[in-house]
């Protein structure tokens, strides 16, 4: 299984020398053995290390081992799993280096091989030590992605939205958002040195306005409250441009941590999913060494032929050498052309894909970011089901907030908190679902309009009537009733006074509270909590 390819562009001091003197050290290190780098650079069959590894290397050095160009190199170090019976670790190092003083292209593959099926243990998705090594010593080019952390404010979200539309970007951007007083989920300078060379990492600065921000660079390209967003680069399809992008919120995170898996480590696997195979094909393996080195051992006895006097028989091997060569690069050609089609092809599943969850996204009327349904009839089922339990008027709290959520997903948002609060309000024996449909129902319709239309709270509450609504808890809330109606959306609290009320016992059956907030910016009303009476 491939877990990471990528590939750089260096410019070392001493040339493709330098880094195989780090791939010999690293490999001392990793083995506890000793590697000769001189021995490594000229090429080795087979040498098994004091760990239980085996380590290979091909090399294009001509017989007297003087250096031809292109030169070619790649080494492979192939050890057991330390804890997982029956599966192998890979990891390849190759190098090209087209003309003296030149570039030099490195690419690295790390995989697993497993002797069966029965090998089932999880893999932890990382990339080899030696990468960070590589980037310190080796002078990556300027265009590597990911060789420092850069930031999403204000003043830099023109550029960002100029760099994430740029047709020639070929790489990710993993954007991080921080919680107010927790800062970001993942230290930003360590996952930038785990997605070196694959992506860009930028954070959001806590105390920036997310929403400014948000007008500037769309909320497509946008994270808030502690989510990462992985942004791919954008492709043409058949109703435009898209951008396939992965989201993590804060419930991801906090599951992963839960379960002993590392963010970073979900974030690079997120992205090696759909990078790996492209670099795989651009990956300097040592078969592709053998191809070359073979190749080059071609050219030259063809050329040395024609300078010799040499007999017809000789000619007869000599044109079948030129065939040879001649089927090489067809074979070549074709690979390439099959490549080309297979990305076709994926380019265009993917634009299908994203016009199905487009589509899917307006016949649900639910958020795209909230989820999207398998199949229509995952949609169609449950709005059915409350839609009938609010008719009956016995719909459970939760049963009116999916309905609410569905009817009206561009003007009501339910926070994570709320259906929290929800779900207790149920697991109590909430006995007023038709109130509380009776109450958001209007929230969503006649309140809503009056602020959408710009008349203010004094005619939106109106709506309500005087007993049901209250803008305020008066001078009796204390810091900690306080901190209860304080809510964070896209990165910002929100202290949610106003709410709508129903009943006065200690009661999760027989009492209601749905604590909102209007954000203007967005004519979106922004619920906090929906149940019990909070403390004050």
């Amino acid at each position: 299984m491939l877990v990471y390819v990528n590939s750089f562009l260096f410019e070392p001091e001493r040339g493709p020398d330098q880094i195989i003197q780090l791939v010999a050290r690293w490999v001392s290190r990793r083995s506890r053995s000793s590697v000769d780098a001189q021995r490594l650079a000229v090429g080795i069959r087979e040498l098994r290390l004091r760990d239980g590894s085996t380590l290979t290397s091909r090399t294009t050095l001509l017989a007297d081992n003087c250096r031809a160009y292109p030169f070619w190199f790649s080494a492979r170090l192939s050890h057991p799993d330390d804890k997982t019976s029956g599966r192998r670790w890979t990891t390849e190092i190759g190098l090209c280096q087209k003309a003296v003083d030149g570039p030099v292209e490195c690419s690295l593959l790390l995989k697993t091989d497993e002797v069966s099926a029965r090998v089932t243990a999880p893999i932890q998705v990382t990339r080899p030590k030696l990468v960070e090594q590589l980037i310190l010593s080796c002078n990556p080019l300027g265009r590597t992605p990911g060789l420092k952390v850069k930031q999403l404010t204000q003043e830099s979200a023109p550029a960002f939205l100029h760099e994430v539309e740029r047709a020639e970007r070929t790489y990710p951007i993993a954007i991080l958002s921080a919680k107010p007083d927790e800062g970001y989920p993942v230290d930003p300078e360590r996952l930038r040195s785990i997605l070196v060379g694959l992506a860009d990492v930028v954070c959001i600065p806590a105390d920036e306005d997310t929403f400014a921000i948000e007008d500037a660079v769309s909320r497509r390209f946008m994270a808030f409250g502690g989510a990462i967003k992985i942004v791919f680069p954008g492709r043409q399809g058949e109703r435009g441009h898209f951008y396939e992008n992965v989201r993590l919120d804060p419930e991801d995170i906090s599951e992963f941590l839960a379960d002993g898996r590392s963010i970073e480590s979900e974030v690079l696997a997120a992205i090696t999913h759909r990078t790996n195979l492209p670099l795989s094909w651009q990956h300097i393996s040592p078969e592709k060494v053998a191809q070359a080195a073979l190749r080059a051992q071609l050219i030259r006895t063809i050329q040395q032929s024609k300078t010799n006097e040499h007999s017809q028989q000789l000619d007869e091997y000599i044109a079948l050498l030129a065939e040879a060569d001649r089927e090489l690069k067809a074979k070549d050609d074709e690979l390439s052309s099959l490549q080309s089609d297979y990305q076709a092809k994926d380019d265009e599943t993917r634009s299908l894909a994203a016009d199905v969850a487009n589509l899917k996204y307006a016949l649900s009327g639910i958020q795209s970011n909230d989820g999207e349904p398998d199949s229509l009839t995952e949609v169609i089922g449950p709005l059915r089901e409350n839609i009938v339990a609010v008719l009956d008027g016995s719909p459970s709290l939760q049963q009116v907030v999916a309905l609410i959520s569905a009817l009206y997903a561009d003007r009501i948002v339910f926070l994570e908190s709320s259906r929290s609060s929800v779900k207790e309000s149920d697991r109590g024996g909430f006995r007023l679902g038709d109130k509380a449909f009776e109450l958001l129902k209007k929230l969503a319709t006649d309140y809503w309009q009056q602020l959408a239309d710009g008349k203010g709270e004094q005619y939106a509450k109106s709506a309500f009537g005087h007993n049901a609504y209250s803008n305020n808890e008066g001078n009796a809330l204390s810091v900690e009733g306080r901190r209860r109606r304080t809510f964070s959306y896209r990165g910002r609290d929100f202290v949610m006074e106003k709410h709508l009320k129903h009943g006065v016992k200690d009661s999760l059956a027989e009492t209601l509270r749905i604590h909102f907030e209007w954000v203007a910016a967005e004519k979106k009303i922004i619920i906090g909590h929906c149940g019990k009476h909070l403390d004050f």
